[in-house]
């Protein structure tokens, strides 16, 4: 009996196995039908497996971004940072540091997770809102707080693109099955048509890889060669 294909069997084994099925099809006269019964759920898995492919990229491409502005969020804290720091060297009298920064560090900020990093430099801004508007740092509460808001934006995102991913996957599940169904109804339609023996023939082998190329040459040669010789 043709070997079908199976739930588990991947995308890739889907497709492969369908073509050499159409191509083995358009060997013989009389089965053109098996190739027009399977072409258009072919044609389906394809498209979503590249729709999936497509859709995991651009997950990459925005985890990308969100790593990039995690970095300029670390630099703003590493900014506000340093700019306590020479605020309080030059006006001793008036230091902000611990006020900002009540732990004297900024370490465990920029080693939050990228999840709750946007919530705590937003407290960091608001510590350096409540320094008032007249004084000298407090224009660096706009810039955090810019900061921060472009981090969730990319965070929210890359969340929707994890959404799109997993969408895209059910569907290419889906299509799978649609294909694999025709596979199995094309196997019995041409048992059912052709006879058993005709209808294995139109079904490639999917557990054995085709004969190397080199192997057969190296039959072609052993055959060819006596007859030279002669």
């Amino acid at each position: 009996m043709a070997q079908l294909l199976h739930q588990r069997d991947a995308t890739h084994k889907h497709l492969g196995a369908t073509r050499r099925h159409m191509r083995l099809c358009r060997q013989y006269p009389g089965t053109r039908f098996l190739v027009d019964q399977i072409q258009l759920p072919y044609n389906v898995l394809k498209d979503k497996r590249a729709a999936t492919l497509k859709k995991r990229e651009q997950r990459e491409d925005r985890c990308d971004n969100l790593i990039i502005i995690d970095t300029l969020l670390d630099d703003r804290v590493r900014l506000t940072f340093r700019r306590c720091e020479e605020y309080d060297r030059f006006t001793p009298a008036d230091p902000v540091l611990h006020r900002i920064f009540p732990e004297g560090k900024f370490g465990h900020i920029v080693n939050m997770s990228l999840r709750k990093e946007p919530d705590a430099v937003e407290q960091l801004a608001m510590r350096v809102e409540d320094l008032g508007k007249g004084h000298a740092l407090y224009p660096l509460a706009k810039e955090l707080r810019t900061q921060v808001a472009a981090s969730r934006r990319a965070i929210g995102a890359y969340r929707e693109m994890v959404k799109q991913v997993k969408t895209s996957e059910a569907d290419e599940k889906i299509a799978q099955a649609t294909l694999r169904r025709q596979y199995e109804n094309n196997y019995l339609d041409a048992r059912k048509q052709l006879g058993k023996m005709r209808a294995e023939r139109l079904f490639p082998k999917l557990n054995s890889p085709p004969r190397p190329v080199q192997s057969v040459e190296e039959n072609l040669v052993t055959e060819v060669a006596p007859a030279r010789s002669r």
